[in-house]
């Protein structure tokens, strides 16, 4: 059985329910809406940063984590990376910088290219965010095999790959309702 989808107008699932896959569709769609709203959560994000003794905001923890995989970058890659509106990442970074955890300098090739950097310290609290983040997860996962979590990683990173692919067209209720 399954259960109500939330946030969707059930018009437009018309079409889906006429494909046979109807109901694997509103499942996968709620799993989804679930997902993204736990990720989206300044809540659990909290809960992270506060176990990692971390005092930065929603945004500042995913800047954080990205300059740790990414290293020196440009604020427009950073926001690129994030993803994130340049002009909230540039207030986020400000932020972090006047907090010692990054540090901007000029691009050597081209002297209006501002370049970021994580501190010491701001490398230090990166990798505690992404500590406590990785225990949570693995925990979270606990019961799962190593196939099963590889799986699920590869199943996710295709449907956001074929998700960014697809393009979005109206549904035949909205098509309709003109």
């Amino acid at each position: 059985m399954s259960r109500p989808m939330n946030d969707v107008d059930p018009a437009a699932l018309g079409s889906i329910e006429q494909t046979g896959s109807g109901e694997a569709l509103e499942e996968l769609m709620v799993s989804l809406q679930r997902l993204g709203r736990l990720l989206a959560s300044r809540q659990a994000t909290s809960r992270v940063t506060t176990a990692a003794g971390a005092d930065v905001t929603m945004q500042g923890a995913a800047l954080l984590r990205v300059m740790l995989r990414a290293g020196r970058t440009s604020v427009a890659a950073l926001a690129a990376a994030a993803p994130m509106d340049l002009g909230a990442v540039s207030r986020q970074v400000r932020l972090l910088e006047s907090d010692g955890l990054v540090r901007r300098s000029t691009a050597p090739d081209d002297g209006r290219v501002a370049l970021l950097e994580l501190t010491p310290k701001g490398r230090k609290l990166a990798e505690r965010i992404r500590a406590v983040g990785a225990q949570h997860l693995e925990q979270a996962l606990g019961d799962w095999s190593e196939d099963e979590a590889r799986t699920l990683a590869h199943l996710i990173q295709r449907l956001v790959d074929d998700l960014t692919a697809t393009p979005v067209r109206p549904g035949r209720s909205a098509s309709n309702a003109r």
